[in-house]
């Protein structure tokens, strides 16, 4: 099988997966959310700056509590924004009512949650306290649940208001009075159907939906997420579309949902001064393989291009590149060097962030390096790694570490740059030869000189 025929087939199966319309509304639901957790992170960021004295002082004081709450209002309650973001969207691929879907879709994702929590009081009884909703499951372990009803509950609006079951007003009724009528229906069976829900988990040893979802589907999955090998297939998958000249994306939209619960559950306990529950988050690999000059450490490759090409093109695409690079923006060495579609420089590619992300973890597991807490959204994509690596929660080492990468990086590029730069100079000094030698042997064309004009005769008047 040709080469072409492969990736065209793998490029196929990628665009599918990129604009399935599940995919879409989960991944842009995401990213609607992305000013609330921008906010959340900076005030996480303020009270675990890595500064010892700094997180002692600010956690007992007013402003400590105060940026603690912006992180519990925004974090604290990502399922309900993920409820709103997801909704929305998936309404507008199924190009029905939005405000109605995304109004049903949340009240549905109430109504399967308990009403009720246990509390303890030091040295008594647990009291049952009912009329409350547990922040527990409006945060990061009730982020699957929101998913699956802000789905399920949006299609089914979708379909029942396409079936026509729908109070229908007359056409003099103003479209804002009339919306409202014709969501009841749809509205009242979906709730009608949530009540079920609930009621049925409420009989099981479960109690509820979330505590179901959460300890059959995200528990699971939080491990994965907390595994080595589970992350290095994600990040050679990544980095492999890429050289084939595939987003990325087609990767990390379908791993984001399911790895931000653990990043944010991390980002919780840091900002509270608890340990973190996981070793290994989303968090930690992006600061490595995305911000040392974005997707394949490519900042060491511009670095190269920058001290020590001798081919022209080399030259000028380092001084065009480089400063792209430092804020992790890829494309004009992705299509300009490139990197796309040459299997000489998919091997450092592909195994620079490999080794980079094995390294680290084997940093972190031993203790040698913190681990990155500050859950900035898909870790800033275009933030530098200084000062990016020292201020995300892990303290100086981490950022110590980041600075190694960015060296390592330089060092492992610098063979295979060689080799393409020493084949681009050949090129281009044959090419100068070439022009030299056309020049030396082209004819010489001589111009005629013009005839001298011939004095005229001075007439005597």
């Amino acid at each position: 099988m040709k080469r072409d025929s492969v990736v065209d087939r793998f490029q196929l199966v990628a665009t599918k997966i990129q604009e399935n319309g599940y995919v879409k509304s989960i991944s842009n639901g995401f990213m609607a959310t992305l000013p609330i957790l921008m906010f959340g992170a900076i005030c996480s960021l303020i009270v675990g700056f890595p500064i010892p004295s700094w997180t002692e002082w600010v956690r007992t004081t007013p402003f400590g509590a105060a940026l603690q709450l912006g992180n519990d209002a925004t974090i604290g309650l990502l399922a309900l924004y993920v409820v709103v973001g997801v909704s929305y969207q998936f309404a507008r691929e199924l190009k029905t009512d939005t405000l109605a879907a995304v109004i049903v879709a949340l009240a549905s994702f109430v109504i399967v949650l308990p009403f009720s929590t246990v509390y303890a009081p030091e040295g008594a009884d647990p009291v049952t306290i009912g009329g409350v909703l547990p922040t527990q499951w409006l945060g990061p372990q009730g982020v699957f649940t929101a998913l699956l009803v802000s789905l399920f509950s949006t299609r089914i609006y979708a379909l029942i208001v396409a079936a026509g079951w729908k109070i229908r007003m007359p056409g003099s009724v103003p479209p804002a009075v009339s919306r409202p009528f014709e969501a009841i229906i749809p509205a009242a069976i979906i709730g009608a159907f949530f009540l079920a829900v609930h009621t049925v988990f409420a009989l099981t040893p479960y109690e509820h939906m979330s505590n179901f979802i959460f300890t059959m589907i995200g528990q699971p999955l939080a491990s994965l997420g907390d595994s080595y090998w589970a992350w290095l297939v994600i990040i050679f998958l990544s980095q492999l579309c890429w050289s084939l000249g595939i987003h990325n994306w087609a990767v990390w939209g379908v791993v984001f949902p399911i790895m931000l619960g653990p990043a944010f559950e991390n980002q919780a306990a840091g900002t509270a001064g608890s340990p973190l529950p996981y070793l290994v988050t989303i968090t930690f690999v992006l600061a490595i393989t995305q911000w040392v000059g974005g997707p394949g450490n490519l900042l060491g490759l511009s670095t190269n291009m920058l001290l020590f090409a001798k081919s022209k093109r080399y030259k000028t695409l380092g001084r065009l590149a480089f400063p792209p690079s430092i804020f992790n923006i890829i494309e004009p060495l992705m299509f300009g060097f490139p990197i796309v579609f040459n299997p000489l420089m998919a091997i450092p590619f592909i195994l620079v962030p490999l080794v980079a992300f094995t390294g680290g973890y084997l940093l972190l597991a031993g203790g040698i390096i913190g681990n990155p807490f500050i859950a900035l959204p898909a870790s800033v994509f275009t933030m530098p790694f200084i000062p990016g690596g020292f201020i995300i929660g892990a303290g100086i080492g981490f950022g110590i570490f980041l600075i190694a990468v960015y060296l390592f990086s330089v060092v492992a590029y610098y063979p295979f740059f060689r080799i393409a730069d020493r084949r681009e100079f050949a090129i281009e000094q044959a090419a100068e030869r070439e022009a030299a030698e056309a020049e030396a042997t082209a004819p010489v064309t001589e111009v005629p000189s013009a005839p001298a004009d011939d004095p005229s005769p001075t007439r005597s008047n």
